[in-house]
């Protein structure tokens, strides 16, 4: 099932539902806040006559996110998060879930306080409130008197020691809660009619900018539970809960088990009981099975991830405490309010005196909808494999932004997302949320000055790096996309940001980095030599920093190719000479140490690091053979910081561009399988999430290296097919292009020959590699097919 039907409108278009008045509780109903968040419910009934085919639409968003549901069924969670000072209003067709007769639309609303860290992620204004525009059956909803709310007792929300970012676990007592509220017989005569609140400042607090939501909507995909993993009473059949069949647990028991949902996932949570008062039932999602932590949460210790005989699971528990009230026809149900990240669950009943009855956990996976389209296969399992696990990676970090790792933190940061949204380039044609990604780094940190390394986020944060990599996301999306209207809206933005690196470079051409002061922080890799500097080189006491210096280079190379495609030539020729001055003054000073022949990471002492020489040959500061004959050395130097999953993207890159692909090592990801990873891990130093797509590397990879697909003017109007040497019998593969999709295949001839076919749509030009020969072309009115032999 795809994510329920979003109504495309055009972001920012000026619409009249935007406007108006939100709903809020009456003052004399105000919803308690634990410190973390409070919670209220709205609830409408509309009687229907018959449903017609005409969709039935609700414009909805909330301060701070609202779950939809339609007569008791989850259709819709939001809203997509803000960007900057704008709230965005969702749009949903109610229609599949209508039916004749009485119908309630449930609204379940959860307020961030501004005092505590809550979602990091999720901006806040600290006035609780929805907005709902709409009509059903001649029911006008954005009116109070169509519903009825109340402030939710008995459920808490705690920060969490793991998710400590998110502020999404609970403690709920099933007594103080109203069940069965989204049923039509349900007697709401008690609850409020809510009180109208004006976008008009109030208490210096105005409502916030609100604008058509820019993204679809989730999905939302039964997923079943694959196996039990294990249990402290296999005298119980949990079996059962395999075959869709309830469990009973006997009064005064204690019992846990372990369910295996196959593949890490992210998905709603909801399970349904019967009797079984003052009975507690706890759910701890977990991404594996591990040793005790080092420091929660940030050092772990992992081995095999689905070893449960020497590992256990780690995690933040939802408390829910029953009211009993369950029967076999309308059993109690508990539904945590956000989504879990979890390979494993362990569910933990504590029996009074009183039975329980346990049904099956219901699992609704949730992530981006992408469209997939991009493909790739080859004589490799082993690749086949990588693919797998790379898209499933990525699918997990997809949500109303890219993300880092779902378990953790659900941010949006810019190094991450440059990768994720190059990855997701060469999978599918959908840029919607690309497009987000760079409007939200656009909107955040100083506008003369860097963006903030992640947004949308409530704590503001500065890896100055990071905003070279959101250029770079710039740079990617003009080569996949080329929509010139959306890209110049930035200029003046990456022009700010080259700016903040101008300011600090040194006469010897050194980018001067700032002291690390907490909102300031000079992170480049998660390598063991960084560990204690938290992923920061040593910049010595003038905290000149050469990777830094380099990436300004590229920085500057690629604006100079964004300028030119918005048609500032002008703007174009001077980032361009600026980056050629620069690296001329960077490679003949104190960086460069002759009697190693590498790049020092800053002015004085022994090299340090493969990332600076990654970053020499990326910025064109060395290349040919003198960057094969570095970077062959530098990956083989057991004396230089190697290059984690988190950089391998670029240390690929920069082997690929020097011609020394026989550098280009899996093994890494080989012995992540062998560790029974289904994911991704975010590195090999901290060990903490086993899920975070900077690590689906292949996705980039095996299109743009293997099958040799790559756009050489932007938007893909022509692309070179060059497959980089392989050992492999045959590949193929088909990479998304705006006009079309197009196809490679190759098949190993006698020796190292290959030939090649590659089709693409006739308004895409293809060049063959250099060295191919035999090279035939056929146009046709729809379709062009290169073939040649290299």
């Amino acid at each position: 099932m795809k994510s329920f039907e979003l109504v495309q409108v055009e972001h920012g278009m000026a619409s009249p539902d935007l406007d108006g008045p939100w709903f809020g509780l009456p003052a004399e109903a105000a919803a308690p806040c634990d410190g973390v968040a409070s919670s209220m419910r709205f609830r409408a009934k509309i009687r229907i006559d018959s449903v017609t085919e005409a969709p039935a639409l609700l414009r909805i968003t909330a301060d701070s996110r609202y779950r939809l549901t339609v007569n008791g069924d989850l259709i819709a969670a939001g809203p997509a998060k803000p960007s900057g000072a704008t709230w965005f209003v969702d749009t949903v067709d109610v229609t599949p879930n209508l039916s004749p007769g009485e119908n309630v639309i449930g609204i379940d609303v959860l307020s961030y306080s501004t005092s505590a860290l809550g979602n990091a992620s999720i901006p806040r204004t600290g006035r609780p409130g929805l907005l709902v525009r709409g009509t059903i059956a001649d029911v006008d909803l954005s009116t109070p008197t169509a519903w009825k709310c109340v402030p939710l007792a008995g459920r808490h929300f705690h920060q969490g020691r793991n998710t400590v970012f998110l502020g999404i676990q609970e403690t709920v007592d099933g007594e103080a809660s109203e069940h069965d509220w989204t049923d039509p017989e349900f007697d709401d005569s008690t609850w409020h009619t809510p009180l109208l609140d004006s976008q008009e400042p109030f208490s210096t607090v105005p409502r916030p900018t609100l604008a058509n939501r820019s993204i679809p909507n989730l999905t939302l995909d039964p997923v079943p539970i694959a196996a039990i993993a294990t249990t402290s009473n296999p005298a119980i059949d949990w079996a059962a809960l395999l075959r869709a069949e309830a469990v009973e647990i006997p009064p005064g028991t204690d019992v846990s088990v372990d369910l295996d949902a196959g593949s890490l996932v992210t998905a709603f949570l909801a399970i349904a009981v019967e009797a079984g008062r003052g009975a507690r039932l706890e759910i701890t999602a977990a991404e594996c099975y591990e040793q005790p932590p080092t420091e929660v949460p940030w050092l772990r210790l992992k081995g095999d991830r689905s070893d449960h005989i020497n590992g256990d699971l780690y995690g933040d528990p939802d408390s829910y405490t029953l009211s009993g009230t369950g029967t076999p026809e309308r059993p109690e149900r508990y539904s945590p309010y956000w989504f879990r990240t979890f390979r494993y669950l362990r569910l933990r009943i504590t029996t009074t005196e009183a039975a329980v009855r346990v049904h099956p956990l219901t699992l609704t996976q949730t992530h981006y909808p992408l469209e997939i389209s991009g493909s790739f296969s080859s004589s490799s399992d082993r690749d086949r494999r990588l693919w797998d696990v790379s898209v499933r990676t990525l699918l997990n970090c997809m949500h109303e932004t890219f993300e880092d790792c779902p378990f953790y933190e659900q941010l949006q940061y810019a190094m991450d997302t440059r990768s994720e949204a190059l990855f997701s380039l060469h999978l599918s044609s959908d840029d919607r949320l690309i497009r987000r990604a760079i409007e939200d780094f656009a909107a955040s940190g100083d506008p003369m000055g860097l963006t903030e390394s992640r947004s949308p986020s409530v704590e503001p944060q500065f890896i100055p790096g990071f905003s070279l990599y959101w250029i770079r996301m710039i740079s990617d999306h003009v080569d996949h996309v080329g929509d010139p209207s959306f890209t110049e809206r930035f200029i003046g933005r990456i022009d700010a940001v080259l700016g903040y690196f101008a300011d600090r470079l040194s006469p010897d051409g050194f980018v001067i980095s700032p002291e690390d002061d907490g909102a300031v922080w000079n992170f480049v890799d998660w390598t063991d030599a960084w560990r204690q500097s938290r992923g920061v080189p040593e910049l010595g006491p003038r905290r000149a920093n050469t990777i830094l210096t380099f990436m300004y280079i590229a920085a500057l190379r690629v604006a100079g190719s964004i300028a030119r495609f918005c048609d500032r030539k002008g703007l174009s020729q001077e980032y361009l000479s600026r980056a050629d001055v620069i690296a001329d003054r960077i490679i003949s000073g104190p960086a460069w140490d002759e009697a190693t022949g590498y790049f020092r990471d800053t002015d004085r002492g022994r090299p340090q690091s493969v990332h600076a020489q990654v970053w020499a040959v990326l910025s064109g500061a060395v290349d040919g053979a003198d960057a094969a004959d570095l970077l062959r050395r530098a990956t083989t130097d057991a004396g230089l910081a190697p290059c984690s999953y988190a950089t391998t993207l670029d240390l690929f890159d920069a082997l690929r561009r020097a011609g020394a692909d026989d550098r280009i090592d899996w093994k890494p990801w080989e012995d992540m399988l062998e560790m029974n990873l289904t994911t991704w891990a975010e590195d090999n130093v901290s060990l903490r999430s086993d899920c975070h797509a900077w690590g689906s590397v292949p996705l980039q990879h095996f299109p743009r290296y293997i099958l040799g697909v790559g756009p050489t003017s932007p938007g893909f109007t022509t692309a070179t097919i060059d497959p980089a040497p392989s050992n492999l019998d045959w590949a193929e593969g088909t990479v998304p292009t705006p006009y079309g999709p197009i196809t490679v295949h190759w098949t190993r001839k006698s020796g190292n020959q290959r030939t090649v076919t590659a089709t693409a749509p006739s308004a895409v030009r293809l060049k063959p590699a250099d060295k191919a020969f035999d090279i035939a072309e056929h146009v046709e009115s729809h379709q062009r097919t290169l073939t040649f032999t290299l």
